[in-house]
């Protein structure tokens, strides 16, 4: 009986490894880009290759809605569970690059099924696609967590670092450069990002950007709280007064084409 025992504890390591030595690297990169079932959300998978016993190294990973690149993760090592490996689901944990900062989180990965969780420390804005796409453009870092379940995407982030760029979203001049925090959440559902709230605070200013963006195309409001020192300044006053909508409060309206 301890004869069998001692075969059984020995074969059963030996079967596990031989099973992920002559599984194709392919195989796995297939199952990692057909992760997600929709037509406008997709992953593309670049330079993966297996270690020795169930891990493996990418060398980025990029998740795209309607061909546009949303979020990308570089230098990923991951560990794979070597028990759902053999039902064909990639269950990982993960560590890597993503913007100049870091991650780590777990992924579970079968055909047409994904979910990612991800904890993001310190990632430069200006290399994160997402923000870009709704009109966010800058220096400084953020922190924060993504986690997605098949198409639907959420991402909560924060940064205390920032110097943003003004911009003209629209035709509309949106004063980013007052602002040095950011806060917010956004949710991400095939080829719609949707901005909950992103709260900015600068100086004696306060603003919440809201709302839905689709195919490029924005619908959103900022709304505005300055305080008396930019009520007071004639430039700010005559730039801003036909956005009022009572004393200390202004709506933007940000709609059309990013």
């Amino acid at each position: 009986m301890k004869k069998i025992l001692i075969i059984s504890l020995i074969a059963i390591p030996l079967i596990l490894w031989g099973i992920w030595l002559v599984f194709p690297k392919t195989s796995i990169q297939s199952i990692m880009e057909g992760s997600v079932n929709s037509d406008k959300l997709g992953v593309e998978v670049k330079g993966l290759k297996k270690g020795l016993f169930y891990n493996l190294t990418v060398d980025r990973l990029t998740l795209k809605s309607s061909g546009d690149e949303q979020v990308s993760l570089n230098n990923i090592y991951g560990c794979i569970n070597p028990l759902n490996f053999i039902m064909l689901r990639l269950s990982i944990s993960l560590n890597g690059g993503i913007g100049g900062g870091n991650f780590s989180g777990r992924a579970n990965l079968t055909k047409n099924k994904m979910q990612i969780e991800l904890d993001i420390n310190k990632a430069d804005i200006a290399q994160i696609p997402l923000f870009k796409l709704i009109g966010i453009q800058g220096t400084g870092t953020i922190s924060g967590r993504f986690t997605m379940l098949d198409d639907t995407g959420h991402v909560e982030f924060v940064t205390k670092d920032s110097r943003l760029e003004p911009a003209i979203l629209s035709g509309v001049n949106v004063p980013l450069n007052f602002f040095n925090s950011v806060r917010g959440s956004v949710d991400i559902k095939g080829d719609i990002i949707n901005v909950v709230s992103i709260a900015l605070e600068g100086k004696d200013i306060h603003a919440r950007l809201k709302g839905p963006i689709k195919d490029a195309v924005m619908n959103l409001d900022m709304e505005l709280m300055p305080g008396i020192s930019f009520i007071e300044n004639p430039l700010f006053r005559g730039e801003l007064e036909k956005y009022k909508i009572s004393p200390g409060y202004y709506v933007i309206p940000l709609k059309g084409n990013l």
